[in-house]
């Protein structure tokens, strides 16, 4: 039987391990594949260069990990997603796409990773092999569920299905590119129209032609920035809201001030969003924090608020995204949050987006 300690022991190495693979994203991101050492990694991690050899026998193998790690995701988080998708042949070629372009799978810093490992794959027989064969596997079901879609349109002798397959996969290669080079502005609304064109173009008898984005659907087309001093204004007013929602009273002034104050002395890091007409919709604010048994940072999601015209179109989603890309950035350990027992909206999407409730612990305050 493994004793409490042991486990306790187990989980921290594990942790451990984990942020340092976040950290080899980090520093490949930041310094490319090339300029890469275990100080500059052990840097980032917080530790010292000597106890990463205590996780990882030399950095190859710890690169090679972090090279895994990556493939591992994108390839499960496709299968997973064909998978559910059930047996239509066009749903499940639709999921596959959507998945491949999925923004927590293909956030800025793993594009940047995962390119700088393809690019060295031609002369690294390692690289090559754990690349290769993770775009083997996603391009052989590409393949098979366009020989299927023919096949169900009556176009075996029309259409080639590798040659479809290569496009699709070719039109996916073109939206990580685009990424990789605009980072978080990336429009992924445009995206998903372009390829659902794509597609009802080449099997009209599977997919229709979707409707080019209008005033309601343009709204879906979010923007995450970070809250500047310019924001001002529309961010205490959205704040006020977010005080009323939890039965606080309407206070602009107060609002106001402490938004002021939270963004002049860097108590707290917002980000809002905004659809493209550049109305705000939305914000997320956390607060930096540190967790003493496992002696390292913690973010704080405090604020998380959409106003009522942009609910239903993905910005708390994308808040949420944005807030856990900051988390990481900041070597944060995890992400703390509350929210009321009755806000099943939100709890749906914490779960959603594999957030855990908490069930060991009490919450305790002290009014003051």
């Amino acid at each position: 039987m493994i004793s409490k300690k042991s486990r306790n022991n187990l989980t921290i190495q594990a942790e451990r391990r984990r942020l340092l693979l976040e950290a080899t994203m980090d520093a490949i991101h930041e310094h490319g594949l090339s300029n890469v050492t275990l100080a500059k990694i052990a840097g980032v991690a917080g530790l010292s260069a000597g106890s990463v050899n205590f996780y990882f026998d030399s950095k190859q193998a710890l690169l090679l990990a972090t090279l895994t790690q990556i493939a591992e995701e994108f390839e499960s988080r496709i299968q997973e997603a064909v998978s559910d998708a059930g047996s239509d042949p066009a749903a499940r070629l639709l999921a596959l796409i959507d998945a491949s372009v999925d923004p927590e799978i293909t956030e800025p810093r793993k594009t940047a990773v995962w390119f700088s490992f393809a690019s060295e794959a031609r002369s690294r027989d390692d690289y090559q092999r754990i690349c290769g064969a993770r775009e083997k596997k996603i391009f052989e079901l590409t393949h098979s569920l366009c020989a299927d879609l023919i096949r169900a349109g009556n176009k075996l002798d029309q259409m080639n299905s590798r040659a479809m397959a290569n496009a699709i996969q070719g039109l996916i290669d073109e939206i990580w590119e685009e990424i990789l080079y605009q980072g978080h502005d990336y429009d992924r609304a445009d995206a998903r129209y372009m390829y659902l064109s794509f597609l009802a173009s080449v099997f009209p008898w599977a997919y229709q032609h979707p409707s080019r984005p209008g005033a309601r659907e343009s709204r879906t087309a979010i923007k995450i920035l970070a809250a500047e001093p310019a924001d001002l204004k529309e961010l205490a007013a959205l704040f006020d809201l977010y005080r009323q929602f939890y039965d606080q009273p309407a206070d602009s002034r107060l609002a106001r001030r402490f938004m002021r104050q939270n963004m002049q002395d860097g108590r707290s890091t917002v980000y809002v969003a905004r659809d493209d007409e550049g109305q705000m919709l939305g914000f997320v604010q956390l607060y930096p924090s540190w967790c003493s048994v496992e002696a390292a940072p913690v973010c704080i999601l405090y604020d998380l608020f959409v106003d009522a015209g942009g609910r239903q179109g993905g910005v708390g989603r994308a808040l949420m995204k944005r807030a856990e890309v900051h988390a990481r950035k900041m070597k944060a350990c995890r992400i703390d949050l509350e929210t009321a027992n009755d806000n099943f909206i939100g709890q749906a999407l914490y779960e959603d987006l594999g957030y855990e409730r908490e069930t060991h612990f009490y919450k305790y305050s002290l009014e003051l």
